[in-house]
């Protein structure tokens, strides 16, 4: 059964980021300078809101290719933003839903995409109820006093209840190599994901990291 479908628009802007991928649950906070992305941000902020950060494909002129970023992404709300004198922002963007980008409509001065939703499929409920469990309790142990993540993430998995947000926000926090974070992010079956993901941070535990 899928999870976690909400109504989007059908297309959005997408800023291309080398090694960049945002989960949905997850937040990304990011200093928008370029012109072209003050221009995105300020369709974004007259419209919905919303926009995607693509992960661009390694090793190819983003500029100039037609397939830039990895089809599979987040969409994601702009929570807050600053704008500065020197028309530089800082803003917080928060992941709503993974999509896949199908298409583009715009290339200049920024690209738009058209999307479509990309619900994870839970192929078997029990045992994505268990294996969430089992990674709420595991990423307790690299939360708080010398561990890389703090006490207060610990206390909001504990109170997160759906085990695909649970593979997001721990994906999101715990996973750090870009091209790790981009296949677990394609990853449609939760069961699947949930399992490699506990894979991972009985790695971390392991190496004492």
């Amino acid at each position: 059964m899928p999870s976690g479908v909400q109504d989007l628009p059908k297309t959005a802007p997408v800023m291309v980021l080398g090694g960049a991928t945002l989960f949905p649950c997850g937040y990304m906070p990011l200093f928008i300078f370029e012109p072209r992305y003050r221009a995105m941000l300020s369709y974004a902020l007259e419209n919905d809101r919303l926009f995607c950060v693509g992960h661009a494909r390694p090793g190819i002129d983003t500029d100039l290719s037609s397939d830039p970023v990895f089809p599979i992404t987040t969409i994601g709300l702009i929570r807050a933003c600053v704008t500065h004198d020197d028309g530089t922002s800082h803003l917080m963007l928060s992941g709503l839903q993974r999509v896949e980008i199908t298409g583009w409509t715009q290339d200049c001065p920024f690209r738009i995409a058209s999307i479509r939703p990309r619900p994870c499929h839970v192929s078997d409920p029990e045992a994505a109820t268990e294996a969430a469990l089992q990674l709420v309790d595991l990423s307790s142990k690299l939360c708080g006093k010398g561990q890389p993540v703090s006490e207060q993430l610990r206390n909001h998995l504990h109170c997160v209840k759906d085990p695909c947000a649970i593979a997001d926000v721990v994906a999101q926090s715990f996973v750090s190599d870009p091209g790790e974070r981009q296949r677990l992010l394609e990853i449609d079956d939760l069961v699947i994901r949930l399992d490699d993901l506990v894979g991972h941070l009985s790695s971390l535990l392991a190496d004492g990291k």
